[in-house]
């Protein structure tokens, strides 16, 4: 990051075609690392924007109501942003959100719950004539679920749906096979388990079959996206003209040039996981959660309720917890940031501000919900062990 903050005081825009590193290029360097860890060619991963933008920016392309074909369809409980983008792209169509956004849960619970794929099959099956496209998170972000992506695509696409994925709590944590799974469309953050910090740049999937292709005016299919230099061929991006040429491939989705510091700041930890891999990564990342839930079904099973699946294949690298009523005990803590216990609204609240002061960070959801991830990139068994024992001390 200090050699492209010195690259800027010394090249300034030139900086895009000087070496070291042009940032014409800037945007290519990491596709390939990118590429392996979601399963998909170099030509169906972009890295652009960020997450909520993306997910808008693939909507505006993918999602086309008409007819009796209106509905989009996600689980229940997607992120909040997610949410609040569906619930606006229905709006955009002149919809009603009430009717034209449905989601699909384990039953009318009001609570995360682990949604079976059955679910999934039996609503398609059932409505699927009237869902225009299937959102889905790859892995979910409260329960932790991960979801069987291969089997509801052939569903849905069996059906003629659209489907896209939001693998913001699944990139760099669990093994995805995009093109493989026949997934339409995708998208990331890269601030979790990528390691690129809060608000850096996001990634996208779109996959060949779909994607622009680089012919003048001509699309792969009948998916237009909307257009911005970046996204244009590189041989004339820079030259003075109306018509649109594209890159081809997801790269065509682009609108703007790549954030180079966010690039920088997520540069080292993708050629990280290029060295490790995302099999290696699984390896050790199945046998760190598993320990975690051992541990705590043996020291904790009457104060707190496991919510993430039990089978370790329908899970990546997060456990959440439910506090049982009135296991919690009620000692305040005090430390520089947080005052923690009785004035705190919730159970999740003060334990979360709790384990913080003893040095452990962890997610909380009001009102009950604890998200732990042993993260395999930098976690070890005896980090496990002691957030156990620090989480013990709380009952």
């Amino acid at each position: 990051m200090g050699q492209e903050l010195k690259k800027w005081r010394d090249q300034a825009v030139e900086g895009h075609f000087l070496q070291p590193n042009p940032w014409f290029e800037v945007d290519n360097v990491l596709l390939k690392d990118m590429a392996h860890v979601v399963g998909a060619k170099e030509t169906e991963v972009v890295l652009m924007n960020t997450l909520t933008c993306n997910l808008h920016l693939l909507l505006s392309a993918f999602y086309k109501p008409s007819g009796k074909r209106t509905k989009l369809v996600a689980e229940n409980f997607p992120f909040p942003s997610d949410t609040h983008a569906f619930v606006s792209q229905v709006q955009l169509h002149g919809l009603d959100p009430a009717i034209h956004y449905v989601n699909i849960g384990a039953g009318d619970s009001e609570t995360p719950a682990e949604i079976p794929t059955e679910k999934f099959l039996e609503f398609i099956e059932k409505n699927g004539d009237e869902v225009a496209i299937l959102m889905i998170g790859a892995i979910h972000f409260l329960s932790g679920q991960f979801f069987d992506i291969e089997r509801i695509a052939k569903a849905a696409h069996d059906k003629g749906i659209i489907v896209g994925v939001d693998a913001a709590h699944a990139v760099g944590n669990v093994p995805m096979q995009f093109h493989d799974w026949n997934v339409d469309f995708a998208c990331w953050c890269t601030y979790k388990y990528l390691n690129g910090g809060p608000g850096n740049i996001g990634g996208a999937f779109v996959h060949e079959r779909l994607a622009p292709t680089t012919t003048v005016g001509v699309s792969g299919s009948e998916i237009t996206p909307l257009k911005g230099w970046w996204g244009h061929a590189r041989t004339n991006r820079f030259a003075l003209h109306r018509n649109f040429e594209s890159a081809g491939g997801a790269a065509g989705f682009q609108l703007s040039n790549p954030s180079i510091v966010g690039m920088m700041s997520l540069s080292p930890s993708l050629r990280l996981f290029g060295e490790i891999t995302m099999p290696r990564l699984r390896h050790k990342s199945l046998r760190l959660t598993a320990y975690l839930e051992f541990l705590i079904l043996a020291k904790l099973a009457d104060k707190i309720a496991v919510i993430t699946p039990s089978d370790p294949e329908r899970r990546g690298a997060q456990l959440s917890i439910r506090i049982l009523p009135g296991k919690l005990r009620t000692t305040t803590v005090q430390s520089n940031s947080y005052q923690c216990g009785n004035d705190l609204g919730n159970d999740a609240d003060k334990a979360q501000k709790q384990l913080l002061y003893s040095g452990v960070m962890c997610d909380n959801r009001p009102p009950d919900i604890l998200r732990l991830a042993p993260t395999p990139t930098y976690n070890s068994f005896e980090d496990v062990f002691t957030i156990v024992k620090k989480l013990e001390a709380l009952f």
